[in-house]
């Protein structure tokens, strides 16, 4: 344990060393930062009944007003850049984590100037997510939504015709979406109760359902999804996808997983040229 945590404060403590040297008048140590971080996520660590190390995945960081004020002045995309790099520590570590983690920065009255507190927490339990996922993997084929699908940008169709479908711009995901204000894991569809449910697997700009952000959300046809922008609608039919809509295809050859299905680019609106 205690070279998993010197090893997770060394990554740490680079990342802050090279973020914090750019930020002029800032006198936070770097090496202070790291190993609350660490601490906070080695202390967070929780098993499953298998012996699995699942790492928490979210965080809040709290500052002194100004100390956050600079921060968030000077570095905007720190929490995103900061989230990256604990995914990374994390499975360096050999800990697995439920979805990728969600890093909140902000201001706290009663912190002394240079002083920083971290919270680390799980946005599920070990136990319940393995038990899920095992009686997801246990269903009957038979028990899919018979039909289901997606229309893409309005002018493409994607079958759900699998359990689980994992969608953001990360090239081993199921539906894949190239645009930049997308999380690399964005969100799940999974069979629950030969349903489909939306999840928002903790992605940086949110899931939308009908225009609400939702967490999770018992798909119904026609429910209108926006992910950072792209316009995704679901579909059931018994004869499949509307013929007027054609199928993706993955313009690039598929990886040794096999898992790839498709890749969507987002459309460039006029203001965005």
């Amino acid at each position: 344990m205690a070279h998993q945590i010197d090893h997770i404060e060394n990554q740490l403590e680079s990342f802050f060393e090279g973020t914090l040297s750019r930020l002029v008048g800032l006198e936070m140590s770097p090496s202070d930062v790291a190993i609350k971080l660490s601490r906070a996520m080695s202390d967070g660590v929780r098993r499953n009944e298998e012996g699995g190390a699942f790492a928490p995945d979210k965080y809040a960081i709290t500052f002194h007003p100004k100390d956050a004020e600079d921060l968030l002045k000077d570095a905007p995309d720190l929490h995103q850049a900061l989230a990256k790099r604990l995914l990374e520590a994390a499975r360096i570590s050999g800990y697995m984590v439920f979805s990728e983690p969600i890093v909140t920065l902000a201001a706290d009255p009663t912190l002394s100037r240079h002083e920083v507190r971290v919270i680390a927490w799980h946005s599920t339990s070990p136990l319940e997510f393995t038990q899920e996922m095992a009686r997801e993997a246990n269903q009957d084929p038979a028990k899919l939504p018979k039909g289901a699908y997606l229309i893409v940008d309005g002018d493409r169709h994607f079958p759900l015709d699998r359990y689980t479908i994992n969608i953001g711009r990360r090239l081993d995901n199921q539906l894949i979406l190239d645009d930049p204000r997308v999380s690399r894991t964005h969100a799940q569809i999974r069979v629950r109760d030969s349903r489909f449910v939306l999840f928002d697997v903790g992605s940086a700009a949110g899931v939308h359902v009908n225009g609400r952000s939702v967490n999770q959300h018992l798909l119904q046809p026609g429910d209108v999804i926006d992910i950072a922008g792209i316009r995704l609608v679901y579909g059931e039919d018994p004869g499949g996808p509307p013929d007027e809509t054609p199928a993706y295809s993955p313009p690039f050859p598929p990886k040794p997983a096999g898992d790839q299905r498709t890749r969507t680019i987002h459309k460039k609106t006029e203001s965005e040229k």
